[in-house]
């Protein structure tokens, strides 16, 4: 079931009728919304919705948010051009394939929903490349599409499935089903925020204060009362045909087209600062903007499965052990539009003192389009076979409600068909890009934060090193005498290129083994 711009999907309405149908789009809670009572008397599950919206259920049914997987052709080092969260093992949970759906008991003896599928746009069964009419109706339409709508984990025919759960809604069902749309920012919180176990652990940028975000907490998704530009999540993720714009550097598939980008809103040169503008073509404007992520929520930077789990009190389950922190710096790296991944069952000998990527962004200074971004830095210390290793799958719930790292690994390798036969343990990393906090200029970062003594970034492992000589002679000496006491180290960085750059046009690769940023063009990046 599908809106696009306040428009039901299944035909444009024309006349008398197109004005009935517009004055049945409200707004409720910042929600489009079209009234869809006297269309059915009693909501069925996603069969009713099947009766107009067929061919919109087969949309969302090839979609990346339902199958869970689609084209990954920007991503290195993976199995198969096909991929995504299925058949991928990860730093935070492991691997979905085997953890998909079920209930849990927790150490109160009472019954939790658990599984990955919990952020799954369907009712249980997983997806299908067949666009049948059992995987149709296992599409759940409301999840996206009701913000009045929740839903549990339940036993039905025998076999684990959603159903609505009554007591976290407000109306009945049928209620809810009448009052759909457009998926709304708190649709998509739901699950987007809560990725990897709870509030803001997985992204670091997106957590539930983007509920009622203010100004400085969010410029973008704070209303226009707070002094934001009050967007939807869909202002930037556009959609066509259940296909969603943006893919971060850790997400393996594409599965739209269409750019999510600064500059889709912003113009090449947005600053009334010339300098500013030129850094626009080497820094993507995060880097600027997102001075700090995690600013009320604290986010997981790392996560060690070697030490023994931690009980979350709330949900009286065991949990890994992690480093949470709120107010986190990025770490910073190039990034042109290509990440490299770990790919499951892949043996895995990181090199002396290193860790294991599990997933990084690709390009360098010198590569054209290529930009740096900020990055959320995600350390792991990960399960692996002791011979070759592989990351070991195992069942997370048997973790969450034992506490038994050892018995999760049994389980998981039993389910893949498999024996266990040890493990020790591999150090890993993961970059994930922030996109989301962004602050307004007052709150950006100054000049001084990475120049003149400032030390944001690091320049030489992002390739701004100057050479060591030029023509056979030391670099400086090469043009003239040693003025190295000319100026203090507070305003080195700026005299030099104001002598330099500003006043005699010298290109970079005068002292550095990279071109102008100008000349290299900008490009290789913002999506999410």
């Amino acid at each position: 079931m599908g809106f696009f711009y306040g428009w039901p999907l299944f035909t444009r309405p024309s006349g008398a009728l197109a004005g009935l149908v517009l004055a049945a789009v409200l707004f409720c809670g910042g929600q489009a919304w079209a009234d869809h009572r006297g269309r059915f008397n009693r909501f069925e599950g996603t069969a009713t919705c099947l009766a107009c919206h067929a061919e919109r259920a087969r949309s969302l049914h090839a979609s990346v948010h339902y199958q869970w997987r689609g084209d990954a052709g920007e991503a290195v080092g993976l199995n198969s051009r096909r991929a995504g969260k299925l058949g991928a093992i990860n730093d935070f949970c492991g691997y979905t394939d085997i953890n998909w759906i079920g209930r849990l008991t927790n150490l109160d003896g009472r019954q939790v929903d658990g599984g990955c599928a919990r952020c799954h746009v369907g009712l249980g069964d997983k997806p299908a490349a067949s666009a049948t009419q059992a995987q149709l109706e296992n599409i759940d339409c409301l999840v996206c599409h009701s913000d009045q709508y929740k839903r549990q984990v339940a036993r039905v025919d025998d076999r684990d499935r959603f159903v609505a759960d009554p007591a976290r809604m407000a109306v009945s069902l049928t209620e809810a089903a009448w009052n759909v749309g457009r998926p709304s920012t708190a649709s998509c919180l739901n699950c987007h925020a809560r990725a990897g176990g709870g509030n803001n652990f997985k992204r670091g940028d997106l957590e539930d204060n983007h509920r009622r975000p203010g100004r400085n907490f969010d410029v973008h998704l704070a209303p226009r009362s707070a002094g934001g530009a009050g967007l939807t999540c869909l202002s930037c993720h556009t959609a066509r045909n259940h296909r969603i714009a943006g893919r971060g550097t850790d997400l393996r598939p594409r599965d739209l087209a269409a750019r999510v980008d600064c500059a889709n809103c912003h113009t090449a040169s947005p600053h009334a600062s010339s300098r500013l503008n030129n850094h626009a073509a080497r820094i993507y404007c995060t880097v600027c903007h997102i001075p700090s992520f995690a600013q009320t929520a604290a986010t997981d930077v790392e996560r060690d499965w070697s030490l023994p789990g931690q009980v979350d009190q709330a949900a009286r389950l065991y949990e890994p052990h992690m480093d949470r922190r709120r107010n986190v710096t990025p770490v910073y790296r190039f990034f042109n539009g290509r990440s490299r991944f770990y790919a499951f069952d892949r043996p895995a000998d990181p090199p002396a003192g290193g860790r294991l990527v599990m997933s990084e962004p690709l390009g360098g200074i010198d590569q054209a389009g290529a930009r740096i971004h900020a990055f959320k830095r995600h350390l792991g210390t990960l399960p692996a076979d002791p011979a070759d290793g592989r990351l070991l799958p195992q069942k997370i719930g048997v973790f969450f409600q034992t506490g038994s790292l050892v018995s999760a690994l049994r389980q998981g390798l039993v389910e893949l068909g498999r024996a266990y036969r040890g493990h020790r343990f591999i150090d890993t990393v993961r970059y994930m890009g922030l996109y989301h906090e962004v602050r307004p200029k007052e709150a950006a970062l100054s000049c001084r934060a990475c120049h003149d003594g400032g030390t944001r970034l690091d320049f030489a492992s992002l390739g701004y090193t100057p050479r060591t000589s030029r023509s056979g002679r030391p670099l400086c000496l090469s043009c003239h005498g040693d003025e190295s006491d000319e100026w203090s180290a507070a305003n080195y960085f700026s005299q030099v290129h104001r002598e330099h750059v500003d006043e005699r046009g010298y290109n970079c690769r005068e002292c550095h083994n990279f071109s102008a940023a100008y000349s290299v063009g900008r490009g290789g990046g913002g999506d999410d």
